[in-house]
């Protein structure tokens, strides 16, 4: 979260403009194809007897949680570290950065155009989604958001939008909550106060 905020600001005070898009996945701990997985660990020197654990591991589980007697889930064992080895996959963002935490992702690029941020931004992001498809992990357009970052450019009434593969356009919101911590477009972190 540093990293991303020190980016930002960094090109703030160049006087950039700065976009992101904050990628919501569908259930991304409930898609993971094990089979993938199991390929991805061999792929970074994991052992075959390693491999074999984990094979044994995700064989056959479910996992559920029980509150207030009702049992909720069903869906297959899993945390967020696997979630990151599965994921990294999808880190070749062009030019553009990614943060990636768990399954909280977010895509941005700065510049002295706005044009050519968006244009990066959406190559970039049209990348993140052919990877997310190639391990079955489904995107969620309605919670996904752009964010244009800005204290003292001029702003444009309406920018280019960020679109998805299935030509679903993106909202862009003026506030944003990632990793605990409400964004809003100027840093100015007023609406993270509030809700303090």
């Amino acid at each position: 979260m540093l990293k991303v905020l020190n980016d930002i600001i960094t090109a703030i005070d160049k006087r950039q403009y700065c976009a992101a898009v904050f990628i919501d996945l569908a259930k991304a701990f409930d898609y993971v194809n094990h089979r993938i997985l199991i390929g991805r660990l061999s792929s970074l020197g994991f052992s075959n007897d390693c491999l074999a654990w984990f094979t044994n591991y995700f064989a056959d589980r479910v996992q559920f949680v029980k509150s207030e007697g009702i049992l909720y889930g069903g869906a297959t064992v899993f945390n967020s570290r696997a979630d990151s080895v599965y994921i990294n996959v999808a880190l070749a963002a062009g030019e553009s950065l990614i943060h990636l935490y768990a399954d909280d992702t977010i895509l941005y690029t700065s510049g002295p155009s706005l044009d050519t941020v968006l244009s990066n931004l959406q190559m970039s992001f049209n990348a993140i989604q052919h990877s997310f498809r190639s391990l079955q992990l489904l995107l969620n357009a309605s919670k996904t958001k752009c964010m244009l970052f800005n204290r003292s450019l001029p702003a444009p009434a309406r920018p280019t939008s960020i679109t998805t593969l299935d030509g679903s356009y993106l909202e862009y919101v003026d506030i944003y909550k990632y990793l605990g911590v409400w964004l809003d477009c100027k840093l100015s972190f007023q609406t993270h106060i509030k809700h303090l």
